[in-house]
Formats: C-alpha cells, sequence, structure tokens
C-alpha cells in the first residue's frame, strides 16, 4: 500500500515538471519571437534606404509596352513618330531622343531654336554652331545656355557621337563630345530615331556633328535625308541637352499637350507676357530687361499687317519714313495702350556674309538704340509657327537684299522693298512682371 502511494506522488511530481517545462520553453519562445521580432523591425528601419523613383524610371514605366520604346545597345531609344516623349523644359518643348544606361535623360528640341552658318572652321566644335549654344570666353558665345533655366542644376554634359561618316548604313560611336552642356544631334542618334520616319524629321532643315571624308558638315533637309554642306548655309540648329539622373518627374503623361516637366523653379526663356491684348513672349534675358517677340503676326483690327523693311537694305533707320522701323516706333507703337511700359535699348542690326565670315557674334554687336524692332541672325526664334519675315540683318551696306526666316529654318534673302508680314520684338524691365507665372494658359502681366 505504502508502495502504490510512493508511485502516484512521483507520477504527480513528473507531471509537475512536466508542465513546468513547457511553460518555461513557452515563455521562453514567445520572448524570443516578441523580442526578435522588435529587433528585426527595428534594424530594418534603421537602415532601411529609401527608394526614389527619378525621372527615367517614370517614363520607362509609361512606356513598358510601347512598341516604339526600344533598347539599342544599353540605352533605351524612342523611335519612329512615337507621341509619348515630349518634355518641357525653359519654356521650350523638347523631345526625348534616349534614356541612357545610368538614367540621364538626353533630348533634342521639337523645333530650330534658330538657324546659322557654321563659318569656315570644319570640326564642329570649333564652329560658331557650338559657339552659339555654349558659354566660353568668346564674346555673345552660349547665346542658349546662359538663357536656359538654371542648367547647373537640371542639366548634365551631353555625350554626342561625332564620328566622320563614309557610310551611313555603318555608323559608329568611337568619337564623342563629352565636355559640353548643349550639343547638337548626330547621324547616330537620328538613325536610331528611325532617320526620315523618326520624329526628328519635322520638315526643317538642320545641322548634324558630324562630317564627311571631305570635312563637310552633316544636315538634314526639309525631306529628312542626309546632305553636305559648306560654311555658307544657314541652317537650323536644334539643341540637344541631357537631364540628370537625379531629377524626378513634377508632372505630365509625356504627350505633347500634357508634356513631362520637372523644373521646380519657373525660369524667363520663352515665357509668356500679355501686354493689353497682345501675347509676347521671352527670347533673351538681359541684366534688368526682357526681350520680347510678338508670339504671332503683327496684326491691326484682326488683318495681318505687311509692310516693306526699307527702300534700301537692311538699316533700321525709325526716322525715316516709310521704312519699316519708322512704321513699328511711330504709327504702331502710338496704337499700343502699353506704349509707356516699352524701353528704348540695344537691337541687334548687322552684316552675315562670307566677309564677316558668317560671324555672328559681329550681328549682335552692331546695334541700333530703338524701342520696337525685328529679330536678327544671332537670337533665338520661338515663334516657329510664323514663316517669311524679314530679319534685321543684311549682307553688306551696300545691298538691298534682307534676311528672311522661313518655316524650315533655311534662311534666305529677299530685296528689302518686298512686302512681308512682321514679327515685332520690343523690352521692358523684369520688374513690371508682377502678375501671373509665364505659362501660356497664366502669362505674365503688367500691372
Amino acid at each position: 500500500m505504502k508502495k502504490e502511494v510512493n508511485n502516484v506522488r512521483r507520477k504527480r511530481k513528473l507531471n509537475f515538471q512536466k508542465i513546468f517545462n513547457l511553460v518555461s520553453a513557452t515563455f521562453i519562445l514567445a520572448c524570443c519571437i516578441f523580442y526578435g521580432t522588435r529587433f528585426i523591425k527595428l534594424y530594418i528601419e534603421n537602415n532601411k534606404v529609401e527608394k526614389i523613383t527619378v525621372l527615367a524610371d517614370n517614363i520607362k514605366e509609361n512606356n513598358k509596352e510601347n512598341n516604339n520604346f526600344k533598347q539599342i545597345n544599353e540605352d533605351y531609344y524612342f523611335t519612329n513618330e512615337d507621341e509619348n516623349n515630349y518634355i518641357k523644359y525653359s519654356n521650350i518643348l523638347w523631345r526625348i531622343i534616349k534614356i541612357n544606361s545610368d538614367k540621364t535623360i538626353t533630348l533634342v528640341s521639337n523645333n530650330s531654336l534658330t538657324a546659322l552658318a557654321p563659318g569656315n572652321e570644319k570640326e564642329y566644335e570649333k564652329t560658331y554652331l557650338n559657339i552659339w549654344l555654349n558659354k566660353t570666353e568668346k564674346d555673345n558665345s552660349g547665346i542658349l545656355q546662359t538663357n536656359l533655366n538654371n542648367i547647373e542644376k537640371y542639366l548634365t554634359f551631353t555625350k554626342t557621337c561625332k564620328d566622320i561618316v563614309t557610310n551611313t548604313k555603318n555608323i559608329t560611336c568611337k568619337d564623342k563630345i563629352e565636355d559640353t552642356y548643349i550639343t547638337i544631334p548626330s547621324i547616330y542618334d537620328y538613325i536610331n530615331t528611325g532617320g526620315n520616319k523618326g520624329f526628328m524629321n519635322n520638315e526643317e532643315y538642320f545641322y548634324l556633328a558630324n562630317m564627311n571624308n571631305e570635312n563637310k558638315l552633316m544636315y538634314i533637309d526639309s525631306t529628312g535625308k542626309t546632305n553636305y554642306t559648306d560654311e555658307n548655309d544657314i541652317l537650323g540648329i536644334k539643341p540637344v541637352i541631357t537631364i540628370k539622373n537625379t531629377i524626378t518627374l513634377k508632372e505630365g503623361n509625356g504627350t505633347k499637350d500634357n508634356p513631362y516637366t520637372f523644373e521646380e523653379e519657373q525660369g524667363l526663356l520663352g515665357s509668356y507676357i500679355k501686354l493689353g491684348n497682345d501675347i509676347w513672349r521671352i527670347y533673351s534675358i538681359e541684366d534688368n530687361i526682357v526681350k520680347l517677340s510678338l508670339n504671332n503676326y503683327l496684326k491691326i483690327n484682326n488683318t495681318e499687317v505687311k509692310y516693306k523693311y526699307s527702300n534700301n537694305g537692311y538699316y533700321h533707320n525709325d526716322t525715316k519714313q516709310g521704312s519699316l522701323a519708322y512704321y513699328l516706333n511711330n504709327t504702331y507703337l502710338n496704337s499700343l495702350n502699353y506704349k509707356d511700359k516699352i524701353k528704348e535699348t540695344k537691337f541687334a542690326n548687322g552684316i552675315y556674309s562670307n566677309t564677316t565670315n558668317y560671324d555672328y557674334s559681329k550681328v549682335l554687336t552692331t546695334n541700333v538704340d530703338t524701342k520696337i524692332s525685328v529679330l536678327s541672325i544671332g537670337n533665338i526664334f520661338l515663334n516657329n509657327q510664323n514663316t517669311n519675315y524679314f530679319l534685321s540683318t543684311g549682307i553688306s551696306k551696300d545691298s538691298s537684299l534682307v534676311y528672311v526666316m522661313q518655316d524650315d529654318y533655311k534662311v534666305y534673302t529677299k530685296v528689302s522693298t518686298t512686302n512681308l508680314r512682321i514679327i515685332p520684338t520690343t523690352s521692358i524691365e523684369k520688374s513690371l512682371l508682377t502678375k501671373g507665372n509665364g505659362t501660356e494658359n497664366n502669362p505674365y502681366e503688367v500691372e
């Protein structure tokens, strides 16, 4: 009997130990899970790397089903007549050429922004085309660079192929321009975007950065075909720029009506200004003034005005009756209800020909003081929808020929007595821009 009691006590003791061991093990396991989970969570939070989606990622994601968005080597090109590659920067519409392997984005302006001859230098970097685009020690260099919005913040150097081309069916990219912010298109990128079936072909003449084996600079003609030039051809310049790989999307979906945007603050170049009932655009920013070109042809009572430049040559003389200069600074000026806001300043009025080696800077440093003029060789042209209007530039002091801008950006001359439509230019002080934000839908207004 005593033996049976001892056996019962022993069993109870064993059962208690088992329960105690089980509870202890469960408690320890729960503590490990609880504190282990907290440790892992805190470790992850403290060592978390926030993923930043840059503009290049947005564009790739938006075009993953786009058959015109193709990988070529390590880069992604927009090809053919794609309609999803628009970006607005500095109030200028650009097209995305490619997303580079490092997530920088290379763009080309949708339209040419000026028209120039290269001069007698053969290599692209030494031509006036490059000097007009990029700031150097030369006078009047970097016309575009100095007017674009905050390039140090938004842009990086652009890499452009400049190989000598002997056969357009065998294009390489061994020789590159790599030390400037702005270049012009290469034949390599032109072909990779579709050539004459691509979006770069918009019926404009424009220069390429490549030469042929005879040291002649290449260009694209109005049909989209390649050709070769000499120093006398005045053709369009389509700037090429590259956005940094740290830039993020602000808004837009890449269409023409809703282009991608990324600027945190608005620049002045290209901004729209409403004066009275007229819309102007800023084409140059100079110290405390901005220079404006009318956004459309000059109209009086909704009727386009046509006028001859002068009876003899290019010289802008606003005291000479019968000249365009006199009409603009008297009849037209006096009709404006905002004429007291217009500031007299210097406007270019020079000569551009082989006698000056087609040096645009000599045009821009030959000035007249006036209130209203017209655009000159060497200016930025933003009204690309307009065509066949006089510039304030001649070929010589004794010639009656004056340069005329047309919509394919192949500049030619006409006799100064020809009647043409007019694109006036003027200037106002920056400080007057107190209302609006400079967009087409909300232009600056002067109070």
